[in-house]
């Protein structure tokens, strides 16, 4: 077991051998639980309204069970935040694309032009998949997530996300070589 919640919402981190509190935890995972949520709603507001309810449901469950992996834990709980509020509002536009990273200043026009329609037609291309490929292929390869890891977020066995992955990679590479040929 990775980490041990207290009564008094303090953990330990079995792994770094330091004790953390909910205010810490917050600290560390808040701009990677708001990156994950703004990449799947594209909508800053949004986005923010989704983290502040992760953390909230985090503390409230504190005291329930344990995870093993923190950041894991705090993105399962952002997934079902988010699935749960596509739920509530059926009509979720996600047609503007999302920037997660600031482009140096260095950086001259035409590259950072380039940087942002790479961007736009990767995740135009992601939207097209289905929901799951899109959320596995998202973890895995944008996020940096194990396989294993992934599967636990998504409640889905590993041999099943590997699936996803390979569909979606698959599609994602028809989608990019159909661009390429009408350019």
């Amino acid at each position: 077991m990775a980490a041990t919640f207290y009564r008094c919402c303090s953990l330990i981190d079995w792994e770094g051998g330091e004790e953390l509190d909910i205010q810490e935890l917050y600290k560390l995972y808040i701009n990677d639980v708001y990156r994950y949520l703004l990449s799947h709603c594209k909508d800053k507001s949004l986005a923010e309204d989704l983290t502040q309810d992760t953390f909230m449901k985090a503390y409230l469950s504190l005291d329930k069970s344990p995870p093993n992996a923190l950041k894991a834990w705090l993105f399962k709980i952002a997934y079902h935040s988010f699935i749960d509020y596509i739920r509530r509002n059926k009509r979720l536009d996600i047609s503007e694309p999302a920037f997660f990273t600031n482009i140096a200043q260095s950086v001259s026009v035409e590259a950072e032009f380039l940087q942002n329609e790479d961007k736009n037609e990767l995740y135009n291309n992601l939207d097209r998949l289905k929901a799951v490929q899109k959320q596995a292929i998202m973890l895995c390869d944008i996020e940096g997530y194990s396989y294993k890891e992934a599967a636990s977020i998504l409640s889905i066995k590993e041999n099943t996300l590997k699936s996803h992955i390979f569909r979606g990679r698959g599609k994602l590479r028809q989608l990019y070589n159909k661009g390429s040929v009408e350019r």
